[in-house]
């Protein structure tokens, strides 16, 4: 299913060129770029992110093939394989910048941060100068990474994320991508279908099935035959019902609203999150994050020198920056 593009209802305001040092790279989700995108500013949901940040930042937009299967082209490539070449792309991106750099993503977007956070973490890459990561509906979000969610990431808990590296995890209560039930039906869908492409069935389909035989799946040990596991089926199917309405968008016909439950997976740009969440602030997703970003940079950038102040006394020393410090994750 094609994920619906948002599109920035404001233009940034231009970053000061002298000012900025912060980089944001921004990878976005499943439908929202191409193979050959040559695009450098953000678009699609992370645009919404990077238009409430300050002049301390300046962002770029990685493009990759953002393919899931046959969405959103009929002859795409898998999920798997646009992941991978996601990865090889932002890596490249990230080599060619010498300040710190913010890492930022959406959907698919969040794995393939994640493929690169999961090679820091295990040594293949070294990036000290990442100083921060937002991922919103990661697909990977790690069971209890967010206390007032119950659920996980659709796919998994995914890669390691390194020591030292803050991340905040943007999540909406209803998202079946970030939020997926324990014993989802989605999962076995989400497993299924990583490799699929219409281009090449007849590799893909020995290979799903060969992962279910070999219960590779999630759900591998929570699935047994016996009337017992059929009266639980019954619920986990209403349970991956609901899910699924929650990501189907809403739809208008005749001037009648139908499935009032939808857009969840699409709703960080424009509804507030905290109110789902039971907290008392009128913020959206997407300005959460970017205030979390705003913040943990005032912290961890040294302070800037006061070009009008008089320069010190001999032997007096110069004022120290703030230390890096990691900022408390919110909600």
């Amino acid at each position: 299913m094609r994920t619906p593009t948002v599109h920035s209802r404001a233009a940034r305001r231009p970053a000061d060129a002298g000012r900025a040092r912060i980089t944001v790279l921004a990878v976005g989700g499943t439908g929202e770029s191409w193979i050959d995108d040559p695009r450098t500013e953000v678009t699609g949901m992370l645009s919404h992110v990077v238009a409430e940040l300050d002049d301390r930042f300046t962002d770029r937009w990685v493009g990759y093939p953002a393919s899931y299967g046959p969405v959103p082209a009929r002859d795409g490539i898998s999920f798997a394989e646009s992941v991978a070449i996601g990865v090889e792309r932002l890596l490249v991106a990230m080599a060619e910048i010498d300040g710190p750099v913010v890492l930022i993503g959406y959907s698919q977007g969040c794995t393939v941060v994640r493929r690169v956070l999961g090679a820091m973490a295990d040594g293949p890459v070294l990036a000290p100068h990442v100083l921060a990561v937002g991922l919103i509906s990661d697909p990977e979000r790690p069971h209890g990474s967010d206390p007032a969610l119950c659920g996980s990431g659709v796919a998994g808990d995914g890669p390691a994320v390194p020591d030292g590296v803050p991340l905040l995890w943007i999540s909406h209560p209803q998202d079946v991508i970030c939020n997926a039930s324990v014993d989802s039906f989605v999962r076995d869908i989400a497993d299924a279908t990583a490799y699929l492409t219409l281009r090449d069935l007849a590799t893909w389909a020995p290979r799903a099935a060969g992962e279910y035989l070999g219960h590779r799946f999630q759900n591998a040990t929570r699935t047994a035959f016996g009337s017992r596991q059929f009266k639980r089926d019954l619920g986990r199917l209403r349970t991956a019902g609901r899910e699924i309405l929650g990501y189907l968008p809403r739809v208008n016909y005749r001037g009648r609203d139908y499935n009032l439950r939808g857009d969840r997976h699409t709703a960080y740009a424009n509804e507030p999150l905290a109110r789902l969440r039971h907290e008392d602030y009128e913020l959206t997703g997407c300005q959460i994050l970017a205030q979390w970003l705003q913040v943990h940079a005032t912290f961890a950038l040294p302070a800037e020198p006061d070009r009008a102040a008089r320069p010190p006394q001999s032997g007096a020393s110069a004022a120290a920056g703030l230390e890096s410090v990691k900022y408390l994750q919110a909600g």
